[in-house]
């Protein structure tokens, strides 16, 4: 006999997976936001990687035991597996991202990043053998597109051939990251994992930067890289686990796929960037070409039936 249960009961759960989501979407959104922020008060990229990382292992280091039981017995596969993803990925990713972000507007940057699903899907064929299905096909054509609204965008607004490089070198260690996450990280806690990687990656920038240099920070300094540490870190991370634990990883990453709305609107309102008509078509694009694969996933999240 199957069980019946009422969609009254499911609907808030879907309701409260779906405001995580776009709570993810929010905070991560904006990571470039607040590393503009930064560079306006006189920091180096090191500087602000480097502060961010403290913060942020700092903060998750004291929520941990109250987000998750037993958070600091980390097994030695775990510890592995973080140390190399930290060191090899994490942190190589997010400096060539900041420094990206010196001479690249926070809009475009965002736009830049979100080129990364036709590079997984790339490697997945390539090195995984995977099939590319029909709609992933149309999904790389509205990515396409995106990329090539994208320079257009760069071409008019005289962005340098090497700031733009290590944009997209750096959407390639995202693609990178995720794809380790996916090969490496299977059933672990995302809040043991983010914060081990984040403990690695900040003792590795210990090697090439002073990390006494915080203390010579003034106020503003602080609490800019404060909130880069705490809002686009730990607290994207606590909600898209959330999100992927009351939706499942494919239907939130869905909604956290609107970010660089999120973005280009703070960008807007906070940095006073002007959004060419170019970028705003770059972004339609490139969110089709993550939502059009996963439409019926999409279907499925407000389908108002039984769940038997």
């Amino acid at each position: 006999m199957t069980k019946a249960v009422n969609t009254k009961q499911v609907q808030p759960l879907v309701a409260l997976g779906i405001l995580f989501s776009l709570l993810s979407a929010i905070t991560y959104g904006l990571n470039p936001i607040f590393a503009k922020l930064a560079y306006s008060c006189d920091l180096s990229g090191t500087e602000i990687l480097h502060a961010r990382f403290i913060f942020a292992v700092v903060v998750l280091g004291l929520m941990g035991p109250f987000l998750q039981k037993d958070f600091y017995r980390f097994s030695r596969s775990l510890i592995r597996k973080s140390l190399f993803i930290g060191l090899l990925i994490l942190l190589p990713l997010n400096l060539l991202y900041v420094y990206a972000l010196k001479d690249i507007p926070a809009s475009m940057m965002s736009l830049i990043t979100y080129v990364y699903p036709l590079i997984i899907l790339a490697i997945n064929g390539l090195i995984f053998h995977k099939s590319i299905r029909a709609n992933q096909i149309v999904s790389i054509t509205c990515i396409l597109l995106g990329c090539l609204c994208i320079f257009s965008d760069a071409f008019k607004a005289n962005i340098t051939y090497t700031a733009l490089g290590l944009g997209f070198l750096s959407t390639f260690m995202y693609a990178v990251y995720l794809l380790s996450l996916q090969q490496l990280a299977t059933n672990v806690s995302a809040y043991q994992i983010t914060f081990l990687t984040l403990l690695f990656s900040t003792i590795g920038l210990c090697f090439l930067h002073n990390p006494l240099f915080i203390l010579r920070f003034d106020a503003m300094q602080l609490g800019t890289t404060f909130g880069y540490g705490v809002v686009s870190t730990v607290l994207s991370t606590i909600c898209v686990s959330r999100a992927v634990q009351l939706l499942g990883a494919t239907q939130a990453g869905i909604f956290c796929s609107f970010e660089p709305v999120f973005t280009i609107g703070f960008a807007a309102l906070l940095l006073g960037e002007s959004i060419p008509a170019f970028r705003l078509v770059g972004m339609v694009f490139l969110i089709l070409g993550i939502v059009i694969p996963n439409r019926a996933a999409i279907f499925k999240i407000f389908e108002a039936k039984f769940i038997s």
